[in-house]
């Protein structure tokens, strides 16, 4: 590794993250059409973005910030058209040390931070899903507060002093099993030095022990089965230290 895997290590942490949310697959998105106002300022985001000077991180000690990273899971009922579930989780730590020939890091999730966004099908029982979740049936926070990521191996693609790309691997463990994960990620450092990484993937959650009403495992759920499929996406931000 050089030192461009620097983002490629801050973009796994955040993947990691997301990978347990989606787990949660109880929860329906609203999916109403944003209004004209809405779409013109999604088009001024994207072109502010678009703007963003990109180049390589630079050697050195990074932070997550947890304040501006976020991390989106989506999931879904298969034989329930439109049904998409959806929530959020948070990062307790991060770390990142990057010299000119090598980068590591290691992160660490808090499944207590596991959240349930808005219902559209049973509104007000967000809350209730959200310790469902939480519950020895799903992610058992009580007895694994904690998940961890750890990067094993960074693939630098031959374009991506311009496109930023890169193929990250490395070692998510949850509820106390381990397993190796992988996805490109788009991972950058911007005028300001700050590094933005940018990521979707899927994962499939029974890997983890995490067959609730899973379809791979269990007969006669009818509509009620939920895709082992986790589909993650992400914003994220490191500072230097």
């Amino acid at each position: 590794m050089n030192m461009k895997t620097i983002v490629v290590v801050v973009g796994v942490l955040i993947i990691l993250a997301g990978g347990f949310l989606f787990f949660a697959g109880n929860n329906q998105v609203d999916n109403k059409s944003p209004s004209d106002i809405e779409n013109k300022n999604n088009l001024i985001e994207k072109d502010e973005l678009a703007s963003v000077t990109k180049q390589v991180v630079s050697p050195g000690s990074y932070s997550v910030d947890l304040s501006n990273s976020v991390v989106n899971w989506a999931g879904k009922k298969p034989l329930i058209d439109g049904y998409i579930n959806s929530g959020v989780i948070g990062f307790s730590a991060g770390t990142i040390t990057v010299t000119e020939n090598d980068a590591t890091g290691e992160f660490t999730i808090d499944m207590n931070t596991l959240s349930v966004g808005l219902t559209a099908k049973k509104p007000g029982q967000e809350s209730t899903l959200e310790g469902h979740l939480k519950g020895e049936g799903w992610f058992n926070v009580t007895e694994f507060p904690t998940a961890s990521f750890n990067i094993t191996n960074v693939s630098v693609r031959t374009d991506s002093d311009s496109t930023f790309q890169y193929d990250v691997t490395g070692d998510l463990t949850m509820k106390g099993v381990t397993n190796e994960i992988n996805f490109p990620a788009e991972i950058y450092e911007t005028a300001s030095g700050q590094v933005q990484v940018e990521a979707t993937t899927t994962i499939d959650r029974t890997k983890w022990g995490l067959t609730a009403m899973s379809g791979s495992f269990f007969d006669n759920l009818a509509d009620n089965v939920i895709d082992d499929s986790v589909q993650l996406s992400f914003s994220l931000v490191a500072d230097k230290n």
